[in-house]
């Protein structure tokens, strides 16, 4: 019975200490820190290595960009154009040239959380998946892009991995697949300046009063 005992205790204590992995969605659950930084460079087919601050990125397709502004198309999840700033983004299919590609960000220093703003053309008879990994190339998390969006322009998803193990590489498969780092249009940084305008000016008309 103390065996027992002492077998599930060990259980229990190994269960608490494995690492926990999450899946970010939405904007403001990813962390600015964790963000992916893209070099606006408009370089467009090639497969790397091309190394732009604490990554350096690779891909198994010849016809990929890293870079571009030029825009792109994901079917009937709509349209990026040049707003949305420059993308990475996998100009492949399973579909189309019968073989898996894939992008890989290898880290120079891990990170324990990454994650960037996606959209895919939807539909392939292959998943287009995200995993991350860790230094020794071990599969730490992974999840399959399953979203649809109403086919506007700059429609995508918010998709990033909180991990206590320190990520080495993220990697996007398949399927044409992009992912963008956009920043506040001018509109809206202009609104959010206006509203706080606005709230000042309210607290000064009070304490006139």
């Amino acid at each position: 019975m103390k065996k027992f005992a002492v077998l599930t205790i060990a259980l229990l204590v190994a269960g608490s200490l494995s690492a926990s992995a999450t899946v970010l969605t939405g904007n403001s659950n990813i962390a600015q820190s964790a963000l992916i930084p893209i070099p606006n460079g408009s370089n467009i087919g090639l497969n790397g290595p091309i190394t732009w601050g604490n990554y350096t990125w690779s891909s198994t397709n010849f016809n990929s960009v890293i870079g571009s502004t030029s825009g792109t198309g994901f079917g009937n999840n709509g349209y990026w154009d040049s707003n949305v700033g420059p993308i990475i983004a996998l100009n492949s299919s399973y579909d189309d040239s019968g073989v898996t590609d894939t992008m890989t960000i290898a880290f120079t220093n891990p990170v324990n959380e990454v994650g960037d703003y996606f959209n895919y053309v939807a539909g392939g008879s292959t998943p287009t998946t995200i995993s991350v990994y860790d230094s020794t190339d071990t599969l730490i998390e992974s999840t399959n892009l399953n979203f649809l969006t109403n086919g506007g322009t700059n429609t995508g998803e918010w998709i990033g991995f909180s991990e206590t193990t320190p990520i080495s590489y993220l990697t996007i498969s398949d399927n044409y697949v992009a992912m963008a780092d956009p920043t506040p249009e001018p509109s809206s940084i202009l609104l959010l300046g206006s509203g706080l305008l606005g709230l000042v000016g309210a607290a000064r008309r009070k304490l006139a009063r």
